[in-house]
């Protein structure tokens, strides 16, 4: 019997061990504003995008798309099995929030606080068959041709 491990899995062993996941769990994540208000504009939908990009790019979750309304965003999601969708929910709207309100200060007016992010979520789950189409509908959704500029009385 040969005990010899694949290449890759010699490479991966070398530095810090850490199991080698052949799978990769996706899920769909919408939250809204607080109250679900529109009150995101264009220019704030670009913001919410960026953030929850340099999010998972510093925390190593691998985000497929993103996309928002005047109302409430999308998150497509692959994590690894030992990751809580729950936990990266909380993180990404944690920290989109936070930064978003200090970006943007005429949404802590327009929202009358401090919170960015009603405090309810959906999370649906996606299988690997599904997720171009998930991918279109969102574009679909969210297309170039929607516009975010009329503000809808958010005061």
């Amino acid at each position: 019997m040969n005990h010899e491990l694949a290449p890759e899995l010699n490479e991966a062993m070398r530095g810090r061990w850490e199991p080698v996941y052949r799978s990769q769990l996706h899920y769909l994540v919408t939250w809204s504003t607080r109250g679900r208000k529109p009150v995101l504009r264009d220019r704030h939908v670009r913001e919410v995008q960026e953030l929850i990009h340099h999010a998972c790019e510093e925390r190593g979750y691998s985000l497929v798309d993103v996309a928002a309304g005047a109302d409430h965003v999308h998150v497509l999601l692959a994590l690894r099995p030992s990751q809580s969708v729950a936990s990266v929910v909380r993180e990404l709207k944690g920290k989109s929030g936070l930064a978003l309100l200090s970006r943007c200060p005429e949404l802590r007016v327009w929202l009358a606080g401090n919170l960015a992010w009603d405090e309810r979520y959906a999370v649906e789950t996606v299988s690997a068959a599904r997720i171009e189409r998930v991918r279109e509908r969102l574009r679909a959704l969210h297309g170039a041709s929607e516009s975010h500029e009329d503000l809808a009385a958010a005061s």
